[in-house]
Formats: C-alpha cells, structure tokens, sequence
C-alpha cells in the first residue's frame, strides 16, 4: 500500500487540475506540490482543493467500480460479448483478490485528498482574512461528506478496510495502515456527518449543477439515513427521513417527467446528490450503449415491469428491446438514443424516492416506531408515481418488506443499489433470509454449474470483495478477507 499512497500523494495536482467537472467551481491553477506552503494560503486555493475532492469522483476507475459492485453480483444485468472475464466472473461472485475490479486507489485517492483538505484549510484560513469561519467549517463539511459516502461504499463491498483520517504528507505517515472492523467505521462515518450536516448549506444558487453536485444538508442527511438503515439504526434513519423532508426542497418529479428530467435533463427537484459531468461518461456509454455495450438488462427483469403496462419506467424508460439500458442511453422517452458523444448524463447517488422507501423500511422494521399503515403510503408514493394505481400489499410486515422491495428494484434499477438492497435484507438476524442471495444461482447458471455457482453465493463471507492482491503484498499490516485467504 505504501507505493500506492505514494502514488496517490504525487498526483494529488494533476487529477485536481485535470478532472475538472461542471464549470469554473472545479477549475484550479497549477501547483507544484499541494503540502507546500505556498499553496495553503487563502481561500481560494482551499475552495479549489474542496473541488478537487470533487473532481477525483469524476473518473472511470471510481465510478465504474461504483456501478459494478452495485449490480453486477445482483441479477439486473446480463454481459455482452464485450464485457471482460473479471466481470462475467464478478456476475457469478467468483472474485479472486487477482480481479482488477476490486482495485480500491481511486476511493483511497478520493479520502486522501478530503484529507488534505482538513489538515490545510485552518491554515489558509488563519492566513486569509477574507475566508470566514462559516466557508471554512463549510469547506470542511464538504469533503467529511465525500469522505464519508467513499468509506460508506468500501464498507458494504469489503466490510472492513484501513480507516485512514489523516492526510498522505509526509514522512510520518503510517503507511502500513491495518484494517478496522465494520463498527468502527460505520461508527466514524456517522459522527462525521451528523458533525457536517450543522455546517452545509441547504443548496447552492449559482445553478442547479451547484445545488445537485455539491453536498449540501440533504444529501448528508441521504447518506446518513442509508448507513443508519444498513447498520439496522431503523429510529435514527426514520429521523435522519423527516429530517430532509422537512427541508421542504426535495419532491417527486411528476409520473410523465419521471424519464426526462430524472435522467435525461438530470438536477430535478427529486435528486439529492448527483455527480456531475461535462465530458463524457464513459462508465455509463461503454456499460450500456456503444455498439455492443458491455451490459444488458435480464429478460426476467424486464418481464417485470409488465405486470403494470401502465409503469412509466417499462420500455423506453428504464430499457428497451435492443437490449439496452435506455435510462442511460435514450434521450426524451421517444425511442431515439444518444450519440456516443452525447453521454453528459449525471451519476445519481441519492434521489428523494429513495428517502421515501428508506423510511418506509425504518417504519416496517423499527421497534419502537413500527408503523405499518406510513410504511404503506411511502412506498405507495413512489408506486402511484409510476403507475397512476394503489399498491396492492397487504398491511402485514412481510407483505410489505415484500412490495418495497421490488419497488425498489423496478424505481431505481441499474442505479447500483440492487446489491445492497439484497445484501441489506438478507445479512439481517444473521443471514435469516439468506435465500434472496442463494435464488441468483438460478439465474446466474446454467445445466451443467448450478452446484458450482450455488457454491459461490452459499458463504456468507464471499458477499464481501476481496482486498486486491497487491495492497496485501505491499502491507504486512493488511489482512485478506476471510474468504478469499486460501
């Protein structure tokens, strides 16, 4: 891992100058090294790191792997024929610590650089007397948000991993960082939100761009409400869920808009947190367009969206019958597509409908708040949204745990949180329902390697990624992951 840092600390100025985002707030001049004091001197150059953190985001390896270890173990997708081995291999949770997929530099770039940020800003601050107090805890909420979503990823991907709070500057960095467990970082991860949400903004006036691609109150009080329902804290994710909706700023975008402006136009008024891009996409392009593109959606998946032909996220919404994932690919639900250099679309971590059926989960789940008939009505808002008809589900825990499930796999398929959703319910009382995993063997295989594949998803401890080969060659400290040790 040392020769890694060292790497990461070393180009920390160029990726912060050349993976420029949205407009002007992501551009930043030239420096030589970014520990030197010349650069920590006003607010500017600290604004500038701030975007940085930002623009690391703005990257194939991030946010390919993003998209990948959301959905590929799941059963949304099925590869083409030019989606690599190590894909094909990930889609049937046979993952050596050899597969290049489980590379985590990008997000150890992405926390070092948030890192920077909050070792340096009070410097530049105390230097700067036009740089007050509120920009700087707003600086630093920032990037202890991104910080926090990045560790919040690798969390529910290798369960445990370095939690690293320090920068990479200098020579008495530990460089050989061991891992810490699940709690602890889950742990680290909520105390450095509920400490950010004080100081965010609300939103951002200069665009929609700004309010959707910076972090504001909304889109740590999302994170927060996700880690809290993954960390089975159902009482502080229904409050983390009133919270941001009594923000008054998030909605749901209209039954006929949901295409357009969802993932078309992108930056509505339901979305929360969307990584924003002015070049190209290429992660969403080569996933799901070009020629031949490297996913496609499962038949079965499809088929599902029929049982209500009135959905409007059915075809030449969320897919269409050439085989693509039309929420990428299309342009304006009319059943044209995107030039392959028209791939600007937004990489959604955090819409307002995911609030509604994250709280709906809390209010099923909850001891002390279990309320079964709001459970209902969430989830009934967004399903009223898509098909202009009352869930039919009964007013009983499992009925409904049932029908929020599969709202969410219609509502935000190919958004890369299938996966989790299904590792989220079946992991609960340990492994209880561990049958939502087992049941992709079906899909996944073929005559002739049920037992095998079966044999892949049947431990537990395979649904965690291995730590990449490498990073446990270079750390003594290190430790692979249980399963994957011999």
């Amino acid at each position: 891992m040392k020769q890694h840092i060292i790497k990461i600390f070393k180009i920390v100025p160029i990726i912060l100058i050349t993976l420029s985002s949205c407009d002007s707030y992501l551009e930043l001049e030239p420096q030589d090294n970014l520990i030197q004091g010349e650069f920590w001197q006003n607010k500017e150059q600290v604004s500038a790191a701030v975007a940085g953190c930002y623009a690391s985001m703005n990257q194939s390896a991030f946010t390919s792997r993003v998209l990948m270890w959301g959905e590929l173990r799941a059963e949304m997708i099925v590869a083409s024929e030019s989606s690599s081995n190590n894909a094909r291999n990930m889609m049937k949770n046979y993952i050596l610590p050899t597969n290049n997929l489980v590379e985590w530099k990008s997000f150890y770039a992405t926390i070092n650089y948030c890192n920077l940020v909050l070792e340096f800003a009070d410097g530049a601050q105390e230097n700067d007397l036009s740089f007050t107090e509120q920009e700087l805890h707003r600086f630093k909420a920032e990037v202890l948000t991104i910080r926090s979503l990045v560790y919040f990823i690798l969390v529910r991907n290798f369960k445990e991993v370095p939690l690293v709070l320090t920068a990479t500057a200098n020579s008495q960095t530990d460089f050989y960082p061991a891992k810490s467990s699940e709690a602890d970082i889950i742990a680290q991860i909520i105390t450095d939100l509920n400490a950010a949400v004080e100081d965010l903004n609300l939103g951002y006036s200069e665009s929609a761009a700004h309010d959707k691609g910076r972090m504001t109150k909304g889109a740590a009080l999302a994170i927060l409400a996700d880690v809290y329902l993954w960390n089975n804290q159902f009482n502080d994710c229904i409050a983390a869920c009133n919270s941001i909706i009594e923000l008054g700023k998030y909605n749901l975008v209209e039954s006929s808009e949901w295409f357009n402006q969802l993932f078309f136009e992108g930056n509505s008024t339901e979305g929360i947190f969307e990584l924003q891009f002015s070049d190209i996409n290429a992660t969403i392009r080569d996933g799901f367009y070009i020629s031949t593109p490297n996913y496609a959606p499962y038949q079965e998946i499809i088929d599902l969206y029929f049982e209500y032909p009135s959905d409007v996220r059915g075809d030449k919404a969320t897919f269409d019958f050439s085989g693509y994932v039309f929420k990428y690919a299309g342009i304006n639900n009319s059943g044209f597509y995107r030039a392959s250099d028209e791939f600007y679309n937004n990489f959604i971590f955090y819409r307002y409908a995911d609030v509604l059926l994250m709280q709906a989960e809390a209010y099923i789940l909850s001891s002390d708040f279990k309320n079964l008939p709001v459970a209902y009505n969430l989830i009934d808002q967004v399903h009223q949204r898509a098909i202009g008809a009352p869930l039919d589900a009964s007013l009983d825990e499992q009925s409904l745990l049932t029908a929020l499930l599969l709202e969410r796999q219609k509502e935000f398929a190919f958004e890369s949180k299938r996966w989790y959703d299904l590792l989220r319910f079946a992991r609960r009382n340990e492994f209880e329902n561990q049958q939502l995993i087992l049941d992709l063997a079906d899909i996944k295989s073929g005559a002739d390697d049920y037992d095998q594949i079966l044999s892949y998803y049947s431990d537990s401890e395979s649904y965690f990624l291995p730590i990449d080969q490498n990073e446990v060659n270079l750390n003594p400290q290190l430790l692979q992951n249980p399963y994957y040790e011999n």
